[in-house]
């Protein structure tokens, strides 16, 4: 299957992607799956959304990203906006966290943003670096090591990534990733991961978010204006704003969030209606 991906030819992707649309849709358990997965993250904050026509939206878009992955051509041509915030945030020589979400092709903006010139270690769990992993998994770390960019086991702990940082290096770091600490997301309390921004204040890192849009000419990677950890009183401060940030490119294109009710803990169960 992998190599019949590989070959596809470019010209007919769409065709693949309505083609595995329409039979992934017509199962009941992958229509329920992804309502839950969008009623997660407008359930609270958009009233009367059409979950449905999200919900449609939510499985294209997981199918046509895995797709996408066999074609490192589509992958290193993303447009990448605001590349600048990323590298003077590098001239300052104190390291540079790249925050980021599970959204839109965040897993196809590394290739690029490497090749523009800001190559980053790409925290990654250690299963996905073993022989016996998925090919698609496999697959995932090769294309996302195009251009220099450094797949780095979360064996390294905080003292590696600190370390990482005073060497001067780009970490990108997930900021939707299950953790023990309170948080606010889409209009639910959940559970969430401080390290982002405990670790940027602990480094005296700038921390530029990495986010997933669209425009008329179509998706594309943008890197915003760098947070100083100097400018926040507590790390709870930062946190709440990198949330903030990121919340709201998410909720203005929910069906790319990458499979959103695994991103979080949750310290009650999450009501669906």
């Amino acid at each position: 299957m992998e190599s019949i991906r590989q070959h596809t030819p470019r010209a007919l992707l769409p065709l693949v992607v309505r083609v595995r649309f329409h039979l992934a849709w017509s199962r009941g358990g992958v229509r329920d799956n992804a309502h839950r997965q969008m009623e997660f993250l407008l359930g609270q904050t958009r009233p009367g959304a059409d979950l449905t026509g999200a919900a449609r939206g939510y499985v294209k878009q997981m199918i046509w990203r895995g797709e996408v992955r066999w074609h490192p051509d589509l992958v290193t041509s993303r447009r990448v906006e605001g590349i600048e915030h990323l590298i003077d945030a590098r001239g300052l020589g104190r390291g540079v966290i790249l925050s980021f979400m599970h959204h839109g092709f965040y897993d196809s903006a590394f290739p690029a943003i490497a090749l523009a010139g800001a190559p980053p270690h790409m925290l990654m769990y250690p299963y996905m670096a073993r022989d016996d992993a998925p090919r698609w998994i496999k697959q995932h770390v090769r294309v996302n090591s195009i251009g220099g960019g450094i797949p780095t086991s979360t064996d390294i702990g905080p003292q590696g990534i600190l370390d990482l940082l005073a060497g001067g290096e780009i970490v990108a770091i997930a900021s939707d990733v299950p953790g023990r600490t309170p948080v606010t997301f889409a209009g639910r309390r959940l559970l969430g991961s401080f390290g982002a921004a405990r670790i940027a204040l602990q480094a005296g890192s700038p921390l530029v978010l990495m986010t997933s849009e669209r425009d008329q000419r179509g998706p594309h990677v943008r890197l915003h204006e760098a947070l100083h950890p100097g400018d926040f009183d507590s790390p709870q401060s930062l946190l709440e704003e990198i949330l903030s940030r990121h919340e709201k490119q998410v909720l203005a294109w929910p069906e790319a969030t990458d499979l959103p009710l695994s991103r979080w803990g949750s310290p009650e169960p999450v009501e669906s209606r």
